[in-house]
């Protein structure tokens, strides 16, 4: 697989007045050309820091990247001036932030966001700079494209006059103004209804298409995981837990985790009022983190050296990786893949 993006390795902290918190603690990701790739776990595990660190926007004053690379087409982006960043960023790599509300500036109207990224970026056909008129009209049939109605007017209107599902089109069509290499989308369908999801991850899928985009997409909703991703990475406590496509992580998963997670998605043949499943306890704290497997404490499978020592990768095949102390030789418990 050629990697467009490669993270080696890392290892990011933040500095806060009750401690260091090791928010990502040693991971390692790929992402193929042209391929999708999900980053899947609960709140608080990692992996929108993951993210953010592919593009550099954490409060610099309090972030500290301890160790690791992060290759972009061969480049290191944390070696890199803030100025050549930023012709990265927004560029050749575009971010759909969380919550679209917030990512939009409720002074200017929708229109002019999309046109400033295209003013600070854009090219015409003979490589020339847009002019604001240019940039404008582009503007316009962006949102034509992420199928806004009325887009004319729509640019015209502030965000707060859109609709949550309209909004996360009007941040589609900025993040893929400039025909980006790479779209990082950060829990793209949080607060919205499932026809709106769907909808949304329809579009997702059709854009990535038409700008031959490789995409990552967070998220803690497996679904969406079946629906769009070709690879996943399942992230706790600042760890890759389990990483395989999409085939290993729903149908030869290994680590009690990605199994929890798994047994807690609503199925259609369950019966009428079955309680969902839910893994007991909580997530551990990252400002202390535990010696050994971070998940030991709500796993019922846990042994003495799960707490004690932090499990090696093991491969499980050439697409499948897996952390967990089960899949050591010399474990007495032994686990068929996919039915823990």
């Amino acid at each position: 697989m050629i990697a467009i993006i490669e993270i080696k390795d890392l290892r990011v902290s933040f500095h806060a007045y009750f401690g260091e918190v090791q928010a990502v603690r040693g991971v390692n990701l790929k992402l193929g050309d042209g391929d999708t790739l999900a980053i899947v776990g609960e709140s608080g595990c990692g992996k929108s820091v993951t993210a953010l660190s592919i593009m550099r926007i954490h409060n610099m004053d309090a972030t500290e990247f301890k160790s690791g690379e992060i290759l972009f087409d061969g480049t290191d982006l944390l070696k890199i001036s803030e100025k050549e960043m930023q012709n990265i960023r927004g560029n050749r790599i575009g971010m759909i932030f969380q919550d679209p509300m917030t990512a939009l500036n409720p002074s200017m109207t929708v229109g002019n966001q999309i046109a400033e990224v295209l003013l600070r970026h854009g090219r015409s056909a003979g490589g020339k700079r847009l002019s604001p008129k240019d940039a404008r009209e582009r503007a316009t049939e962006l949102l034509r494209r992420v199928k806004i109605p009325s887009p004319e007017r729509r640019a015209s209107q502030f965000p707060h006059e859109f609709s949550g599902g309209m909004l996360q089109r009007a941040v589609i069509a900025m993040a893929m103004a400039c025909s980006p290499e790479v779209l990082i989308a950060d829990e793209p369908t949080t607060a919205l209804d499932v026809t709106v999801q769907a909808q949304i991850l329809d579009l997702l899928k059709e854009m990535q298409r038409e700008k031959r985009a490789s995409l990552i997409i967070i998220t803690h909703d497996l679904g969406v995981v079946a629906n769009i991703a070709k690879s996943a990475a399942v992230m706790y406590g600042g760890l890759v837990v389990e990483a395989g496509t999409i085939g290993d992580i729903f149908y030869r998963s290994s680590h009690p985790y990605t199994r929890g997670l798994l047994d807690s998605i609503s199925r259609e043949s369950g019966r009428k009022n079955e309680p969902l499943k839910s893994i007991e306890g909580t997530p551990p704290d990252l400002v202390n983190p535990p010696a050994g497997c971070p998940f030991t404490d709500r796993c019922e499978y846990a042994m003495r050296v799960c707490k004690d020592r932090l499990p090696p990768e093991s491969a499980l095949s050439e697409t499948h990786l897996c952390r967990c102390w089960m899949l050591d030789p010399e474990c007495p418990l032994k686990i068929e893949r996919g039915k823990l």
